[in-house]
C-alpha cells in the first residue's frame, strides 16, 4: 500500500470539471499507451498512475474509473474492487491495483475514514463474504481523507469507508485491469437502472471527449 499527500499539481479544479460532475457510474480508459487522454479525468488518471507502473504490463488492459461523494451519513461496507459484470453474468472478477484520489475534503469532515484490510489473495464472492466477517480489526489500515492525497492498494484487499457524520469529501477512484473486462468490451460508460439494481445500461457521455 501507498499514501501519497500533495500527489498533484493542478492548473484546474476536478471536481468542478463537467466531466467529473457528469461521469456514469462506470467507465473504462485503455490508458495512455494506447490512446491519448480524452477529459480532464483521463488526464488526472495518467498523471496518479504514470511513475506506478509499467505501461508493458497492462497492453490489453485499462482504467476502470468511477466517482464517490460521501455526505450526509454516506459510509461504504467492506469489499473488493471488482468488475460490475458478476451483477449481470455471476463473474467475479478482480482487478490488479487500485487508487483512491481525493478530489475535495471539506475542513469539517467528520468520519469517512478509508479502512484497509491486510488481505490481498484473490477470493470468490462466498469466501470473500465470510472473510468480511472476521476481520482482525486491530490489523486494520485507517487513513483519514486528505485534499490532494491518494491511496493506492492491491484490489483484492478487502476496504470500506466509515460513516459520514459531517462534511463532504469527494474522491476519483480507479482500477487498473490485465485484461478489459467483458462489460468494458462491449461499452465503456454504464449506469446501474436502479441503485442496488442488478440491471446496468450503457451510456452516451457527452463530457467523454472534452477539454
Amino acid at each position: 500500500m501507498i499514501v501519497k499527500d500533495n500527489a498533484l499539481k493542478l492548473d484546474f479544479n476536478l471536481a468542478k470539471s463537467k466531466a467529473y460532475q457528469t461521469m456514469p457510474m462506470y467507465n473504462y480508459w485503455k490508458g495512455w499507451w494506447s490512446e491519448n487522454p480524452r477529459n480532464p479525468v483521463e488526464e488526472v488518471i495518467k498523471l496518479l498512475w504514470q511513475d506506478l507502473i509499467d505501461p508493458n504490463d497492462y497492453l490489453e488492459g485499462g482504467f476502470e474509473y468511477w466517482s464517490r461523494v460521501f455526505q450526509d451519513m454516506g459510509s461504504l461496507e467492506w469489499h473488493q474492487d471488482t468488475c460490475e459484470s458478476h451483477y449481470i453474468n455471476d463473474d467475479y472478477l478482480i482487478a490488479d491495483k487500485s487508487l483512491v484520489y481525493y478530489v475535495e475534503v471539506s475542513h469539517d469532515l467528520c468520519g469517512g475514514v478509508m479502512e484497509i484490510a491486510p488481505y490481498d489473495e484473490r477470493l470468490n464472492l462466498e469466501a470473500q463474504c465470510k472473510n468480511a466477517l472476521n476481520i482482525d480489526t486491530e490489523s486494520i489500515e485507517r487513513i483519514k481523507p486528505k485534499q490532494n492525497r491518494f491511496v493506492l492498494m492491491d484490489s483484492a484487499q478487502m476496504h470500506r469507508v466509515t460513516r459520514i457524520h459531517k462534511g463532504i469529501r469527494k474522491n476519483l477512484a480507479t482500477s487498473i485491469w490485465k485484461q478489459t473486462p467483458k462489460l468494458f468490451q462491449k461499452y465503456e460508460n454504464w449506469n446501474r437502472v436502479h441503485i442496488g439494481d442488478s440491471k446496468m445500461e450503457k451510456i452516451n457521455w457527452l463530457e467523454k471527449r472534452s477539454n
